[in-house]
Formats: C-alpha cells, sequence, structure tokens
C-alpha cells in the first residue's frame, strides 16, 4: 500500500462477526483485493471465504497482531467490536475508521454530549446512578421513559421502559450493573436515516470527500430491521434539515468509511437526532437495487483512498424482511414477481437476526413498492415480531 491509497493485489483485513463480513469480502474480491479475516467464531461464514483467517478472542493480542501485521488496512464490519481491539490493532496497520468514534458511540453519555456540543437537538435523557435519579429525572423527561446501560453491550443488553412511577423498582436489579441513562420515548416518531461516505483528500485538495446516500425511511420492532424504504416519504424542509446535520457531524468525526445517522420526526415536525453507528448498516441493503452504488462498494472506495461516486437514486426501492414462518408465503411470490429481488441469509445472517432474508421491491414509487407488498398480505401489521437474538440489528 503507497500513501493512503489501497491497490489490487493488497490485502484488507476484516475484523468482526456479523453478516456484513462475508458481504464485504464479495466487494473487496470484485476490486482485486486479498482479504484476512479475524473472527471469534470458529465456524464464521467469513472464514470460509477469506484468503487468511486468523480465529481468536478479541481479547487475544498476540493473535490480533499477527492479523494486524498481515493486513495493509483494516476495517471493523460492524459497531459491536469492542473499540480497545480497534485501538490494539491500530498499532500495527491502518485503520481509516479509527477507533474514537467506535469508543464514543459505545458509551451512550458520550454519544449524547458529542451531539450536544454540535447544538443538535437530541431525545431528553439523564444519568441515572441509582433509583432516586429516576424519580427525580421523570419528571422533566416524563412517561414513558427508556432505561439503558451506559454501554452499549456487544451481546443483547437489558433495557426497561419505565411507564409511570410504579414501575421505576423494577429497574433495581439493573443499576447493580453499572450507571445507565433514561431517555425520553418519541411517540409515533417516523424513523429516518442517511448513509454517510467519507473519504481522504483527493490530490490537491484539502477537504475530506463526503458524500451522502439518498435519506431513507426505516421500521424497527423488538430490534429487528423490517423495513427500509427509499427515498424517504419527508418534506423538503426536512430534506435540507438533516443533510445540514449530516454534514455537520460528518465534517466532525475522525472517521473515513460509510457510518449511518438516524433520526426521528415527530407529529408537529421536530427532528431528533438518535444515533450514530460507526459502520456499514443492514438498512443500507436497500441500496442494492436503489442506486448507483452499494453501501459496501462505497466503504471500500473510501477505504482505500478513492475518489468517491456520488451516490444517485435509480428507482424507488423498498427492502422487508421476512422470517421462516413466512418462507411458504415467499416461495409462492418467487415465480410470480419479476420485480422483486430475494435474499435469503446464510450462517452469519441468521446469528443476529430472526429474518430469514428481505425481499426488494423496485417500483415507478414507494406507494406502487407498498401496495404490492401490502396485496401479498404476507407483512401482516397484526403480526406478531420475534425478537432479535444476542447481536441485535439496533440496539441503542
Amino acid at each position: 500500500m503507497t500513501g493512503n491509497v489501497l491497490y489490487p493485489g493488497d490485502t484488507l483485513g476484516i475484523i468482526g462477526n456479523s453478516s456484513n463480513g462475508p458481504l464485504l469480502v464479495n466487494a473487496a474480491r470484485r476490486v482485486g483485493l486479498n482479504v484476512a479475516a479475524y473472527t471469534s467464531e470458529t465456524n464464521s461464514e467469513i472464514a470460509s471465504l477469506a484468503d487468511a483467517v486468523f480465529t481468536g478472542a478479541f481479547d487475544n493480542k498476540q493473535r490480533l497482531q499477527a492479523f494486524a501485521e498481515n493486513c495493509d488496512v483494516v476495517t471493523y464490519e460492524s459497531e459491536h467490536v469492542p473499540s480497545e481491539v480497534i485501538s490494539f490493532i491500530a498499532q500495527f496497520t491502518k485503520v481509516p475508521q479509527g477507533f474514537d468514534t467506535l469508543a464514543m458511540m459505545q458509551d451512550r453519555s458520550l454519544e449524547r454530549a458529542f451531539f450536544e456540543g454540535l447544538n443538535i437537538n437530541i431525545p431528553p435523557y439523564a444519568t441515572i446512578i441509582e433509583l432516586d435519579d429516576i424519580y427525580a429525572s421523570a419528571a422533566s423527561i416524563g412517561y414513558p421513559a427508556v432505561l439503558k446501560p451506559m454501554q452499549k453491550g456487544i451481546e443483547q443488553e437489558q433495557q426497561l421502559t419505565i411507564r409511570s412511577q410504579a414501575d421505576v423498582p423494577l429497574a433495581a436489579d439493573m443499576l447493580q450493573r453499572g450507571p445507565h441513562i433514561l431517555e425520553a420515548t418519541i411517540p409515533n416518531a417516523q424513523e429516518i436515516s442517511v448513509l454517510v461516505v467519507k473519504g481522504y483528500p483527493q490530490e490537491n485538495e484539502l477537504a475530506d470527500q463526503i458524500r451522502l446516500f439518498p435519506i431513507i425511511e426505516t421500521n424497527y420492532q423488538q430490534g429487528r430491521l423490517m423495513r427500509a424504504i427509499a427515498p424517504a416519504r419527508i418534506s423538503d424542509d426536512v430534506n435540507d434539515e438533516i443533510k445540514r446535520i449530516t454534514q455537520t457531524v460528518a465534517h466532525n468525526v475522525d472517521y473515513y468509511g460509510v457510518f449511518q445517522l438516524s433520526f426521528m420526526i415527530t407529529d408537529t415536525g421536530n427532528l431528533f437526532l438518535r444515533d450514530l453507528t460507526p459502520a456499514m448498516d443492514r438498512s443500507g441493503l436497500v441500496f442494492d437495487k436503489a442506486a448507483n452504488i452499494t453501501m459496501f462498494e462505497a466503504h471500500l472506495h473510501a477505504i482505500a483512498g478513492l475518489p468517491l461516486a456520488i451516490p444517485k437514486q435509480y428507482m424507488a426501492t423498498v427492502l422487508a424482511s421476512f422470517d421462516d414462518e413466512q418462507l411458504n408465503a415467499i416461495r409462492t411470490q418467487w415465480i410470480i414477481k419479476s420485480n422483486w429481488e430475494f435474499v435469503f441469509y446464510h450462517k452469519s445472517g441468521r446469528l443476529i437476526s430472526p429474518a430469514a432474508g428481505h425481499v426488494l421491491i423496485q417500483a415507478s414509487t414507494v406507494q406502487d413498492a407498498l401496495n404490492q407488498l401490502s396485496a401479498t398480505t404476507i407483512w401482516d401489521p397484526a403480526r406478531p415480531v420475534a425478537p432479535a437474538p444476542s447481536r441485535l440489528d439496533k440496539n441503542k
């Protein structure tokens, strides 16, 4: 590797266990990169795809160093890799994403302090040490509110919705494990996300490259991504404000690659920034059909030091997840839907979500795609949703 540029024949290291890893390997293959993988799971799918595999725990410094020294660049493929691991690896190779943003995102208090420092509107919250703090804070935050551990866990974490003072004692056991935050809920909020690509300055340029994918609309239930809609159904004013906030955040993070910002919009039009995901989020899979570049291609271009394409929307596209109980109905659609792409998850994809796969529906308008979904009755709104297992799609 010369300078900040990763060339065909160089080695990209990928660390992590999520379903992003195998997809990133495939994208790296297409641009001529060799791939080394570090995984803590002996039977992981990425281990069967990479050119070199390093298996070990995330605290095995000897294995981590050997992995890093065999890579020209290392990328983490999900936000669940501990930031201290990335800090250690960065001593031996280049990690364009860095570890500061990851460490900040994994600590809810630091993440919120960062947003507040940029004068960005976020949901009201309070730091909670003991039960009395909940009683005192609820007066300003209001009920219902969600109690969340200060540190975002790699494995599934316990969160508690407190609907009234009567629920406060239920938090006693949680508070024994350390500090938490109490965050206000935003009822009936529209969920909005934007994928950002940040790349190195190009020759004779001083400024970083920053590109935004089209803003998308998402729906999560029980931690599971159920739907992603591109483009989002929002007003021009909201669209402009989201872009302004996104640019502000992008200029203030020491991070190169793809990351995601998630927003909430109230019924009255108030906009809140919910969180930052310093990695490729599953909702970005909608761009496999919606745009001229996928999030994996964009991420590779950014960390390889290449000029970045401007993501452009091709057609309105809706992603809808399906699970095992819907497979028979999906088989029927398989043989009759010419404009649906069916994606079935394998191995690693099934580890982090009970979803069996997703469909991507291209149409002339978002409403047309949603009407096609509704007409099948497969995605009945009243149907119960199983929560995501150990590593959540969204664990904020």
